[in-house]
C-alpha cells in the first residue's frame, strides 16, 4: 500500500496521472456472487481509480479456488484486463501478494503475462530491521528503552524469523508485538500504587516476551 501511494504521488507530480489517488481493493471488493455482477463491480471500482492507482491486494486469490475453476474470479481478471487496455493512459494497476502465489496468478492468463511486466520483490525484514522499527515505535510513543530491552526484542525476532511464518515480511507483525509489549507494561504498572512519570515512560525487559 505504501509503495502504491508513493507511485501515485510521483506519477501525479510528473504529470502521468491526473490525481494520483489510490483505490485499494481485494478479492471481496471485485468478485460478486454471480457472473455479470462481477463485471459490473470491477467496472465500478475501476472508475473510482481513474486518474490514479488501483491497488489489488492478495491478487492471486482472484484465480484460486478449491476446484481449480473459479469463473467469478476469472471474469474479474478478464474485465480488469479489458479496462486496463481501454484506459491505459489514465490508471496504474498494482497487484500484490506472496511471490509463489503471484507467479501462479500471472501465469494463469496470457493477458496478465503481457500487461504486468515489472516486478518488485521485497524480502522479509531482518531481525535487526524489525528491532529498529520497534525502537522507532517506542520513540514515537515517548517510551524509554535501554540496550537490554532492544537485545531482548532482537532475540525474540530472531526466534520469530526462524519459525518460517509466511506472514513475517510486513510491519504489522512488529506493531502487534509492540502493542502486546505495551499491554504487558500496563499490566505491570497497574500493580504499582502510584507509579511515577518516569516509571510510566520506561519499558522493561519483562514487558518483552516472545509468544
Amino acid at each position: 500500500t505504501t509503495v502504491a501511494r508513493l507511485i501515485g504521488s510521483i506519477y501525479k507530480q510528473i504529470g502521468l496521472l491526473r490525481s494520483g489517488h489510490v483505490v485499494e481493493v481485494d478479492r471481496a471488493g471485485l468478485v460478486a456472487r454471480f457472473l455479470g455482477q462481477t463485471a459490473s463491480q470491477v467496472h465500478a471500482v475501476f472508475e473510482q481509480a481513474l486518474g490514479g492507482v488501483l491497488f489489488i491486494d492478495e491478487a492471486y486469490t482472484l484465480v484460486r479456488s478449491d476446484d481449480g475453476d473459479d469463473k467469478y474470479g476469472q471474469e474479474a481478471v478478464d474485465t480488469l484486463l479489458k479496462l486496463m487496455e481501454e484506459h491505459r493512459d489514465d490508471v496504474v494497476v498494482i497487484v500484490a501478494g506472496y511471490p509463489d502465489e503471484m507467479h501462479t496468478f500471472i501465469e494463469s492468463n496470457p493477458g496478465l503475462r503481457s500487461r504486468f511486466s515489472r516486478e518488485l520483490f521485497f524480502s522479509d525484514y531482518s531481525a535487526k530491521e524489525v528491532t529498529q522499527i520497534f525502537y522507532k515505535m517506542c520513540q514515537d510513543n515517548k517510551l524509554i528503552v535501554d540496550k537490554a530491552v532492544l537485545l531482548k526484542v532482537f532475540g525474540c525476532m530472531q526466534q520469530f524469523i526462524k519459525s518460517d511464518d509466511c506472514n513475517f515480511g510486513n510491519a504489522r507483525v512488529v506493531r502487534q508485538f509492540f502493542e502486546r509489549s505495551m499491554q504487558r507494561q500496563a499490566n505491570r504498572l497497574s500493580k504499582i500504587a502510584q507509579p511515577s512519570l518516569k516509571q510510566l515512560s520506561i519499558m522493561m525487559v519483562e514487558d518483552v516476551v516472545y509468544e
